[in-house]
């Protein structure tokens, strides 16, 4: 009989990369140091003074580990690691160097060279070297991260027996910290004011008449007052101790009272309920897969998680969430986050096929916070029976307008000290607010400060300041307001300063138009915290056009190790028509620093020119790193084309089975073949594609031959209605409309219609009314809105336009709007600016700048157009930078080529999108009608 007992070490070598190996390292240090901030620092290669983890631990110092995944370590190797860090430059300058490798065993010799650099270099403690031996002492107390690693089967074999007891049922383990235990301040609830028990505006018994309703000694955090959204939060605490897992995300401005609301619920959770506050990416991609029941997942700033320039990441994240809510195994979950507008529309409003996953998670689970308090609930608020808080009394009395919650938090004590302070104090807080809003994270380093602060001030004003200028900039902006932290604070144990974030809403709100001097950038390239905060700068160059300020900054960012800003520049060198080996010498840079995306580039470049070797080993990079469903599905028709069917079938099921993307990315290459005639393998991929969910697989082929080869699409489109494809009625009923074959066009939008595709009615009737025929077009259009499509009625209306029936189009615009149907707003707004009613037109388009600029356009339209950029530009000063495509379009129209040059230019310097591409046309069509 064989007895299946403990196994005594760990297959390290087995884990294959050196990747895999390093995030292990990184996870044993992050559980077994207890370290915060622990995050894995550049790749080997790169400047990174021999250190590949780096955390801080309780006292403020920072520690460094070298991750080796080698099978000898010899005396060379030692020597070499311990002169890198010692004789470098240390990164945070960590006082603590440990070497960590897979080797069995340590050799003496090595052992001894470590002591030897560590008598000569007191001051740092060096000498630690850990092996297998010493990972594996460690990892019996870690039965999550063997089971992550190694699997459960492992875990079970090698952990010691009191600590798998305290792994829950299916390899969960308890994260975070009883709620009980959570530190409110820890969570980033704001501090409240100070109050005196006199203020500079008189007695606090004023408010209400009565002195003793001061409360005289109140608590770390004002008195809750409780608002009508926390009856919808309290709603999702309930579900969550009902057993279903939910997710809620407050959405509203800075110091609305979000973070607090959100303590306030879970105080309401029986015992059992332990929080986790993942300070990061890493940390939550790392453990959440791992997380018990009766979990709440704290994500305050959700858009950290899910914003962070690195797309695929954040999708990630938001696919990994939505497992988690859907786990069984896990229920019940409270995930519970905030967001700003600002962010949340970034987050939500992505193109169709952008931040799928993202968009899905946060679709449904938003509860908003109001701006400010309405006058009954001031007036509850000061009619409580009881002594009340005194901070809450003053912010009753003295916020203005209801905006009690932001008073509480200091907001308007530090905007008024960002109001009045002196030029130089006004330079270094203008620094912070333009690198916060354009990407760098929340610590900004004191040297990147007072380099940066030179481009927002002149000259004379440089000349002038005195020698502490920066000193006695930060001490004047860290002071107290009112007894909460200025607008620039310092951070504990660290060179850095953290900006307050009702300062940064306030700068995001109001800088947008904004686009720093080059003494700005110059400043980030040589003192941004990290590599991540260059790459988010590079992006913000990018977008307003200050390419060699990019470049620069992405260029520097892959010193340590982050590849995802040369890759965006890349991109955009593709886009913009540079030269190709711009592009391609970029998208190479990124592939070596392990951006999946950038391998995937390079390989399909190397495909479409036949170096099929070449591409092949880009491909398998990207899959072994990432394994994302293009670099599969890509790996599969370089195997293909080899002749190897077998093991591209094997990729290509891979890539079907992991869903919906997989299935879409066999689709493209389905696509891609039949672009090379190879049209039968075309269609054999594009059924799996299918067959595997992607409900678009066949159209997209079919439209991939439309115009070139329409009875082939045709053809198509008839396999895959006899595959079952809802929609392939639909788009044979419009294909053979545009043929002429009206008769089988209704044929086939009769079945469509059958199978609920009432859209096919409304596509056939567009297509009716494009060639004037009016009567069948309505009556197809008016039978899709009987059948529930709304949208028809805008269809409608523009046809009565086209018949110059502008009273029944208005009427029908009206009910669409009526209807919700957004888009019907534009229309109205520009048929009543034509009609001459322009108040009407002025009062509707107050309702959103996407009117303001239908009704501009129509005003110029009318014969009016400096009345129109005159309505533009008054919108444009509010922040709507937007509408500087449209001024822009205006004026080159009229042949203001230079005014449009410099509305492209402003909306270049606010980052504007597409803002580029329209200033690089413009100078093309300049050059040619010159």
């Amino acid at each position: 009989m064989v007895v299946d007992g403990k196994i005594d070490s760990l297959p390290f070598h087995d884990l294959g990369t050196w990747q895999r190996f390093e995030q292990l390292v990184w996870d044993v240090v992050r559980a077994a140091e207890r370290l915060s901030a622990c995050h894995r620092y550049g790749t080997p290669g790169q400047a990174q003074g021999g250190i590949d983890i780096a955390g801080r631990a309780a006292d403020g110092s920072w520690h460094a580990f070298q991750v080796k995944h080698v099978e000898r370590f010899t005396e060379g190797d030692a020597r070499k690691a311990l002169d890198a860090f010692v004789h470098g430059v240390r990164p945070y300058d960590a006082s603590r160097f440990v070497i960590v490798t897979s080797c069995r065993g340590t050799p003496t010799q090595v052992r001894d060279l470590a002591q030897r650099y560590r008598a000569r270099h007191p001051d740092v403690d060096l000498g630690e070297i850990w092996d297998a031996e010493h990972l594996g002492h460690l990892l019996r107390a870690q039965p999550a991260i063997v089971a992550r690693h190694f699997g459960d089967e492992a875990a079970r074999r090698f952990c010691d027996e009191d600590a798998l007891r305290e792994f829950t049922e299916g390899g969960l383990r308890r994260a975070g910290i009883p709620v009980g235990a959570a530190d409110p301040f820890g969570l980033e609830v704001h501090e409240a004011i100070a109050v005196d028990d006199v203020t500079h505006e008189g007695s606090l018994t004023g408010l209400s008449g009565h002195a003793d309703l001061a409360d005289p000694l109140p608590g770390p955090l004002p008195a809750y007052f409780r608002r009508p959204f926390d009856d919808a939060l309290d709603a999702a605490v309930d579900q969550a101790v009902a057993g279903r897992s939910v997710m809620k995300v407050l959405l509203g401005g800075s110091s609305t009272g979000k973070t607090r609301a959100m303590w306030e619920a879970v105080q309401r959770l029986p015992e059992g309920w332990h929080l986790w506050h993942p300070a990061g990416h890493d940390e939550l991609l790392a453990s959440v897969d791992a997380l018990p029941p009766r979990t709440v997942l704290w994500l305050n700033e959700i858009n950290r998680f899910l914003l962070s320039g690195d797309t695929d990441r954040d999708e990630r994240v938001a696919a990994r969430l939505a497992a988690l809510l859907r786990g069984p195994r896990h229920a019940p979950v409270l995930v519970l986050g905030t967001a700003w507008q600002e962010h949340w529309s970034t987050m939500t409003t992505a193109p169709r096929d952008e931040r799928a996953q993202t968009k899905a998670l946060l679709a449904h689970g938003w509860i908003r916070v109001p701006e400010s308090l309405t006058e009954d609930e001031v007036s509850a608020l000061l009619s409580q029976p009881g002594p009340v808080d005194s901070r809450m009394l003053q912010a009753a009395r003295l916020a203005e307008s209801g905006h009690v919650i932001q008073y509480l938090a200091g907001g308007p004590a530090q905007l008024e000290r960002y109001a009045t302070a002196t030029p130089t104090a006004r330079a270094v807080l203008e620094a912070a607010m333009d690198a916060r809003r354009l990407g760098h994270g929340p610590d900004l380093p004191q040297d990147f400060l007072r380099a940066a602060a030179a481009a927002y001030l002149t000259p004379l004003q440089r000349d002038l300041a005195q020698p502490d200028w920066f000193a006695a900039a930060l001490e004047d902006l860290a002071a107290p307001c009112r007894g909460v932290r200025g607008p620039l604070a310092p951070v504990r144990n660290l060179p850095s300063y953290r900006l307050s974030d009702f300062v940064e809403l306030h700068a995001r709100r109001n800088r947008q138009p904004v686009c720093p001097e080059d003494e700005f950038w110059h400043a980030a390239v040589l003192h941004a915290a990290g590599a991540d905060d260059r790459a988010a700068l590079s992006r913000a160059a990018l977008d307003r056009g200050r390419t060699t300020d990019a470049e620069s900054l992405a260029l520097a960012a892959a010193e340590d190790g982050e590849g995802a800003a040369l890759y965006a520049l890349a991109r955009c060198y593709e886009g913009h028509g540079t030269t190709d080996v711009e592009a391609s010498l970029h998208y190479e840079l990124a592939a070596e620093l392990g951006v999946a995306a950038a391998q995937v580039a390079v390989a399909w470049r190397h495909e479409r020119e036949d170096r099929l070797d070449e591409a092949e080993a880009w491909y398998r990079k990207a899959v072994e790193s990432s394994d994302r469903t293009d670099a599969v599905v890509g790996l599969a028709s370089v195997l293909s084309r080899r002749g190897d069917e077998a093991a591209a079938g094997r990729l290509y099921d891979r890539a079907l089975a992991s869903g919906f993307f997989g299935a879409r990315a066999v689709e493209y290459q389905a696509r891609l073949q039949a672009a090379e005639g190879r049209h039968e393998p075309a269609l054999h991929l594009t059924a799996q594609a299918f067959e595997a969910g992607n409900p678009e697989a066949f159209t997209g082929l079919a439209w991939a031959y439309m115009y070139k080869d329409t009875p082939r699409a045709i053809a198509v489109l008839k396999q895959a209605m006899a595959a079952g494809d809802r929609n392939a009625p639909r788009e044979l009923a419009w294909t053979y409309e545009q043929e002429g074959e009206s008769e089988l066009a209704e044929h086939f939008c009769e079945i469509a219609v059958s199978l609920g595709e009432t859209n096919a009615l409304r596509g056939l009737g567009m297509i009716r009314r494009s060639r004037g025929d009016y009567r069948s077009a309505a009556g197809l259009l008016w039978r899709a809105y009987n059948l529930g499509l709304r949208h028809s009625l805008s269809e409608l209306a523009r046809l009565r336009e086209e018949e110059g029936s502008p009273r029944r189009a208005e009427r029908l615009y009206r009910r669409a709007l009526h209807e919700g149907d957004e888009s019907a707003g534009a229309e109205l707004v520009r048929i009543l600016e034509t009609r001459g009613r322009s108040r009407e037109a002025e009062a509707l388009a107050g309702r959103c700048p996407d009117l303001l600029e239908a009704l501009a356009l129509a005003r110029a339209a009318r014969g009016e157009p400096e009345a129109a950029e005159h309505l533009l530009a008054a919108h444009i000063a509010q922040g709507h930078s937007r509408l500087l495509l449209s001024l822009a379009a205006l004026r080159e129209r009229r042949g203001d080529r230079a005014g449009a040059e410099r509305a492209l230019r402003q909306a270049q310097d606010a980052g504007v999108h597409f803002a580029s591409e329209r200033l690089t046309q413009l100078s093309a069509n300049t050059r040619r009608r010159g």
